[in-house]
């Protein structure tokens, strides 16, 4: 599990980067441009830490999408009240499992 630290730091910079797509596609400031580059090549940097530690490319993928729709769910929830639909529930628990799943192979 020592692959679980970076992964995290993966997830977390792929969400920072991310937002700052979606900033840079309705400002148009193109001094964002850098600092998006910047921070997707550092989450690059601790995917293939993770990869380097253990996390193996199959699982890991999986938890990574698994990982960054939770998140953004989350974030969607929280930041933007959005509501939570039956679908979207039962997307977050088959979502869950899976990762509970792959835990148990």
């Amino acid at each position: 599990m020592k692959w679980l630290i970076p992964f995290s730091l993966l997830l977390f910079f792929e969400i920072v980067g991310s937002f700052l797509s979606g900033l840079f596609g309705s400002m148009q400031n193109f001094f964002l441009f850098p600092l998006i580059l910047s921070v997707y090549a550092v989450a690059n940097y601790f995917w293939l830490i993770a990869l380097n530690n253990g996390s193996k490319l199959a699982r890991g993928s999986v938890y990574f999408g698994v990982g960054l729709l939770l998140c953004t769910m989350a974030i969607g929830f929280v930041f933007y009240e959005e509501k939570l639909t039956l679908l979207k529930l039962i997307g977050m628990f088959l979502g869950i499992t899976s990762l509970l799943l792959m835990t148990k192979v």
